[in-house]
Parts: C-alpha cells; sequence; structure tokens
C-alpha cells in the first residue's frame, strides 16, 4: 500500500461517512486499510470477502465507531462539536 494511499484513507477518516475500519496484514507483513462507508461503500460483509480475496490467509481486524462513543469517551472532556 503506497504511501499516498495511506494518507488518502487516514484523511477520509476524519469524513464522518467513514465509520469503521478494516485492517489486514498480509502473509508478507504488509499492513492493508480499508475504510467502510463514503466512497468505498457501507457493507462491512462485503469489505471482509473482498480482503479475502485480495489478500488469501491475511489476519484482519475491524475497527468500528460505536454509536454512544461520545458519551463514553469524549462528553466530559470536549464539546461534541470538537468529536469527528
Amino acid at each position: 500500500m503506497s504511501q499516498q494511499e495511506v494518507e488518502r484513507i487516514l484523511k477520509a477518516l476524519a469524513d464522518e461517512s467513514i465509520f469503521a475500519l478494516l485492517i489486514g496484514v498480509t502473509q508478507e507483513g504488509e499492513v492493508i486499510l480499508r475504510p467502510i462507508g463514503g466512497e468505498w461503500g457501507s457493507g462491512i460483509i462485503p469489505a471482509i470477502e473482498e480482503m479475502n480475496k485480495k489478500y488469501p490467509g491475511c489476519k484482519m481486524k475491524l475497527l468500528e465507531r460505536n454509536y454512544d462513543d461520545w458519551f463514553r469517551y469524549f462528553k466530559h472532556v470536549v464539546p461534541k462539536e470538537q468529536v469527528i
């Protein structure tokens, strides 16, 4: 995964339409990032299938935004407008 692609994905994570990130590590040790939401589509299972097809045998982890993360973590620290 190129540095440009990684930077593009990381910037997209600040977009409110991105609600999850699928991280894969190939058998060769390359890290793959696959946003879920926005231009990448909102299907979690199709994203997992896509990564499995492109990188057979890779290890995967899903990071998903909780519906109540503002209440759980941010509420008493920063205003809601500051949370992406």
